[in-house]
Order: structure tokens, then sequence, then C-alpha cells
């Protein structure tokens, strides 16, 4: 494991030279047996991959029927590969667990040189300016409360359990943003691993009602993705425009 001002050094030079930071994703993975799951917070793309920053993680949970967990203390950055993460500390996983995290991406500015962690106060004259907040939720098993409403602001609920959807099947989930369906929203489909060319992602838009048909095609793990942007910013003095993105991750079995 690298050392924390090793890392802290590379994930600075990283982020200052970082494209499209707006889009890149949050979402969870697991690492370890259930008796001492760890959830493993990744950033980025499959072809582009900066540092998950463990101080920008507002809050992460396990939630399970009974109750949740706060998995906040403790957490790491470790190398998976050639990609840097954030771990939690071990804990206990039932195989029905929900994990849940809330990462604020903050401002973002874009220039001729590129995307800079900077905001409209200090570069008023960039091309883009942005705040970036982004949520991911993930499954461990069949019966987890995929259902549970967390209150994100943006935020991906399967109607039915996605562990019990098999390939060839379709799931049908619902958008909300600020706890009302979010219509008209582009749902992507991956599988967090796999580089495909943007124009090859499949995407499938959500109804009035915030529903969506996403067809389940093979086994291994998928990844559920959706930005939305708003303009004007909460914060104009800051960005012209916030941007949301949500994540649902599973293995499908």
């Amino acid at each position: 494991m690298a050392s924390s001002r090793a890392i802290s050094s590379l994930v600075v030079g990283i982020l200052l030279g970082a494209s499209v930071a707006s889009a890149h994703d949050i979402w969870i993975t697991l690492a370890g047996p259930a008796d001492a799951r760890r959830a493993v917070v990744n950033y980025g793309h499959p072809y582009d991959r900066p540092p998950t920053v463990a101080d920008k993680i507002i809050d992460i949970f396990a939630i399970r029927k009974g109750g949740q967990e706060s998995l906040i203390k403790g957490l790491t950055t470790t190398q998976d590969g050639q990609w840097f993460v954030v771990e939690t500390q071990p804990f206990h996983d039932d195989g029905h667990t929900l994990l849940a995290v809330r990462y604020d991406n903050g401002y973002w500015i874009k220039t001729a040189d590129g995307y800079r962690n900077a905001t409209n106060r200090e570069v008023p004259d960039a091309l883009e300016t942005l705040w970036s907040v982004k949520f991911g939720k993930a499954l461990t098993g069949a019966g987890a409360p995929w259902d549970k409403v967390l209150g994100h602001e943006l935020e991906i609920v399967p109607l039915s359990d996605p562990l019990t959807v098999k390939p060839g099947q379709t799931l049908r989930l619902r958008v909300l943003f600020r706890g009302k369906p979010l219509a008209g929203g582009k749902i992507e489909r991956g599988d967090g691993l796999t580089a495909v060319p943007e124009a090859d992602i499949p995407r499938f838009t959500t109804d009035s009602d915030g529903v969506a048909e996403v067809p389940i095609v093979k086994a291994g793990p998928m990844q559920l993705v959706i930005d939305h942007a708003v303009s004007p910013s909460a914060t104009p003095n800051l960005a012209q425009t916030d941007m949301y993105n949500a994540t649902l991750w599973y293995v499908v079995q």
C-alpha cells in the first residue's frame, strides 16, 4: 500500500489534469469475504480512472433490513491494480446489504488548458464552470433493501430485486431527482470495467413517471449510471451549472 503522503501528491497532480471531471462516476464494488467485507469506492471511467479521494466522501453506509451501519471511519486509500481507490474497514455482510455513498466532487472550471478544481471566483472568464456531486449504490445479494429510497438528490431505485432479474429479462427502475420522478433521463448500462466508445454506450430513457426498462444481456458486473445537469447553479457566484451523477452496481447472476 502506498503512503498517504505519496497518494495525496498523486491525487493533486492527476486531478489538476483531469478532463470531463463532471462526467466521471462514483461506484461501489466489493472486496474480501462475507465476514470481512470491504466496500470499495471507485472514481472515473474504465478508460480514465483518477484516484478516489477519501476526504470527498461525505458518508457511506451499509444498510440492511434491520438498520444501517456507518462505514465512514477508517477509510483507506489503496491500490487496485493500476488504480487508486478508497476502501472501508471490514464489516460483516449477510449477503443482503445495500451500500450507499455520497461524494462531493467540488467545483470545476474549464479553460483552454483543460479542467481545474476552481470556481468563477478565481477564474471569472472560464469557458465552463460547475459544481459536481455524486451518489453511488451497490447491492451485495438478493433480498437486500433494493427498494429503499435514501433521499439522495439523484437516485436510481429498482422496481424489482435486480438480483432476481436474469440475462434475457428486463429490469425496470425509477430515477428520482429531489424525491420526484425524473422524466427524460438517460440511463447508461455498462460494467465499470470495459471501455466502450461513447456512441456505443447503451442508453435507456425514463418516461414521464421516471421509469426506464433496461434489458439485461449477460451475467457479471452491472453498472447503471445517470447524469443530470441543472442551470443556473444554486451557487451562481461560484458556478454556472450543478451536475448530479448517480450509479447502481451489482453482479448479475
